[in-house]
């Protein structure tokens, strides 16, 4: 089976639905490129290309279809239709129409949830959730970590968390008799741009009791080795509005932390409270934030236990090797129709 993959290298949607399934998929010749060239396209006789959500081929895709002969196969790891107070509203009321005729040109559509494919579903019926899932163990993806003699409580993400992160500006506050024992870490930070800086900092205030709390920022890494963030963790948070558009995100965050056997407080919605074995303190209330963080800044015995429940419930159920099982044979049979 040859698979044609198209996407950037800086695109972690790319990394996660595309690349790493390709990569661990096994007994398949595979490329993945953002600019298919002529010379690309032409290089094999391709059976399947793949994509998530927007590719370079997306102006004809039946001229596609006509001229190699290939399956095509996209793939949907998020809603496409943002709510007005999302930093990229605007950008996908223009990318709308092109990702729902993308829909509809599909040979096959793979999806993170459920609740993601009842959306698609009027647009194309050939659906198939497969869940996102990670190599445990393997490159990036290990338990590495950096030591440090204070108890680093992490969070990672881009600017367009800067709400959820609006969630955690007072349970924080609770920690400074705790400072002397924590340091704040803040993952992904970026400041290539005014508007950029300015929402970064505001989310820096947020996590950071407005710099009263010991800190230090990670700036964003690439896709293909952002996991090195994760070093610096020996407690995540994962605060989450409740929103039918979260609802149709996945369990990612709750998967990085496993690989590194960091211990999660999480807030009870979804999509994270569809695991609900998942080995996590729940948020149900803003008091638990700080509750779950006092016990576990004050019980280190208790960090690395929950660490490793985590990494064995997330191997056990989210292995890409056992879930990429679903995946290539759904290609295959596709191929066969």
């Amino acid at each position: 089976m040859k698979i044609l993959g198209l996407g950037g290298k800086m695109s972690g949607c790319t990394l996660h639905r595309v690349v790493v399934p390709l990569a661990y998929m096994g007994d398949i010749k595979a490329t993945v490129t953002d600019v298919p060239t002529y010379e690309i396209l032409e290089s094999e006789k391709w059976d399947i290309i793949f994509y998530n959500r927007l590719s370079a081929l997306d102006s004809d895709w039946q001229e596609v279809k006509k001229q190699m002969g290939v399956k095509v196969v996209m793939d949907m790891d998020d809603d496409w239709i943002l709510p007005p107070n999302h930093l990229n509203y605007y950008d996908y009321l223009d990318r709308k129409p092109i990702i729902e005729n993308n829909f509809r040109e599909a040979d096959l559509i793979t999806v993170t949830n459920e609740k993601l494919a009842n959306k698609i579903k009027p647009f194309n019926s050939n659906i198939l959730v497969i869940p996102n899932a990670l190599p445990f163990g393997y490159h990036q993806f290990t338990d590495t970590k950096v030591e440090d003699e204070r108890v680093r409580i992490f969070w990672a993400g881009g600017c367009t968390h800067q709400h959820d992160l609006d969630i955690l500006r007072y349970p924080l506050q609770r920690l400074k008799p705790l400072a002397s024992k924590i340091k704040m870490v803040l993952a992904g930070y970026n400041d290539t741009d005014p508007v950029t800086k300015y929402i970064w900092d505001s989310m820096f205030n947020s996590f950071t009791c407005n710099g009263s709390l010991p800190y230090t920022k990670l700036h964003s890494l690439e896709p293909i080795n952002y996991m090195q963030h994760y070093e610096y963790a020996d407690i995540m948070l994962v605060p989450l509005e409740k929103t039918d558009w979260h609802g149709c995100k996945s369990n990612l965050k709750m998967l990085e932390a496993a690989c590194k056997k960091v211990p999660v407080i999480c807030s009870n919605v979804e999509p994270y409270n569809r695991d609900k074995d998942a080995p996590v303190f729940w948020v149900n209330s803003q008091k638990d934030w700080f509750i779950h963080l006092k016990d576990l800044i004050l019980n280190p015995n208790k960090r690395i236990d929950y660490g490793e429940k985590l990494y064995e419930w997330a191997k056990e159920n989210y292995s890409i090797f056992d879930i990429n099982r679903t995946r290539k044979a759904a290609f295959e049979n596709l191929i066969k129709a």
